[in-house]
């Protein structure tokens, strides 16, 4: 199936096909790198939550041979596919599953103040005790 590397099974697939329609709405193909958790196996479909690239049409063809060549250092020195790299979150209402693609750029940009703090020496830390106290938890 495209976007997996690997045989995942009737039941996974079923699952994919969901998740590259949402893809098809959205302009491109979605390429599986990881599950990213939240595993659900249920009678007749399993599902996770994933993490890959979604590639705009006119571009899928020249990922797909990278993707299955398995050049992963190429994908990954190169800049161009960094910002194609998002996260799929299934939802499952008890009848039905539907997904959703985020960036989660929230979590980005706390990254990055995180690397710049760092470089630039002003990062601080603290013992983890003081965060305990914080929360009230006991130690």
């Amino acid at each position: 199936m495209r976007g997996l590397r690997t045989n995942e099974g009737a039941k996974f697939e079923k699952y994919f096909y969901i998740v590259q329609e949402e893809a098809k709405k959205l302009g491109g193909v979605f390429f599986s790198e990881t599950g990213e958790g939240r595993d659900l196996d249920l009678e007749d479909i399993e599902v996770c939550d994933l993490g890959g690239w979604l590639v705009p049409f006119d571009q899928a063809d020249e990922f797909e041979a990278l993707y299955l060549g398995r050049k992963d250092k190429e994908i990954w020195d190169k800049e161009r596919w960094d910002n194609m790299y998002i996260f799929v979150d299934y939802m499952f209402d008890g009848n039905s599953v539907s997904v959703k693609f985020d960036k989660y750029e929230y979590d980005t940009q706390i990254f990055e103040g995180y690397e710049t703090q760092k470089e630039a020496g002003t990062l601080k830390t603290r013992p983890i005790e003081e965060l305990w106290k914080e929360l009230n938890i006991p130690e």
